[in-house]
C-alpha cells in the first residue's frame, strides 16, 4: 500500500498503509475523466454492498483541488465513499499508471494483487463475486 497521506476537502487524513488487514480497492480518478465519472456510482454501490471490516473502496482524485472531488460527490449523491485527494500528484508515478481510471486491489498484507486500467461496473455480479473471493466470504 502506498505510504503517502491523502486528504479530503474538510481536512480528514488517510494513509493507505493504515488499512493493512483489509482488502482495499483503490480507484485513481478525476472529475475531468469521462470513464472515471461513469464508474463512480458503481464504486459507491460496491462500498455500500461490501464495505466494512474486511473490505474498503478508496477513491483518490487527481483533480487540481480537494474541493472538486468533494463537490462532485455531493452533486451526485456519492454518500458511501470519501473524496480523497492526492495533493502531491505523485500517485500516478508511484503506481506507474498508464491512464485513468485505474483500480488497484491490495490484499490484507498490503501487497498488490490485481490491477485494472479503464472503466468497470464494480457492482456487477462478477465484481461482487471477485470481492467475495478476495475477502474469503
Amino acid at each position: 500500500l502506498p505510504s503517502a497521506t491523502y486528504r479530503t476537502a474538510d481536512g480528514a487524513e488517510l494513509k493507505l498503509a493504515e488499512l493493512k488487514g483489509k482488502v482495499v480497492l483503490v480507484n485513481v480518478w478525476a472529475t475531468w475523466c469521462p470513464p472515471c465519472v461513469a464508474e463512480m456510482p458503481s464504486l459507491n454501490r460496491l462500498q455500500s454492498a461490501r464495505g466494512g471490516n474486511d473490505f474498503q473502496v478508496i477513491t483518490i482524485s487527481l483533480d487540481k483541488t480537494r474541493e472538486e472531488a468533494a463537490q462532485f460527490f455531493d452533486r451526485y449523491g456519492l454518500d458511501k465513499l470519501d473524496p480523497w485527494h492526492d495533493g502531491t500528484y505523485g500517485l500516478s508515478g508511484n503506481l506507474n499508471l498508464r491512464g485513468y481510471p485505474t483500480t488497484v486491489i491490495y490484499a490484507r498484507d498490503g501487497y498488490e494483487i490485481a490491477r485494472l486500467h479503464g472503466e468497470a461496473e464494480w457492482d456487477s455480479e462478477e465484481a461482487l463475486a471477485l470481492v467475495d473471493y478476495l475477502v474469503g466470504r
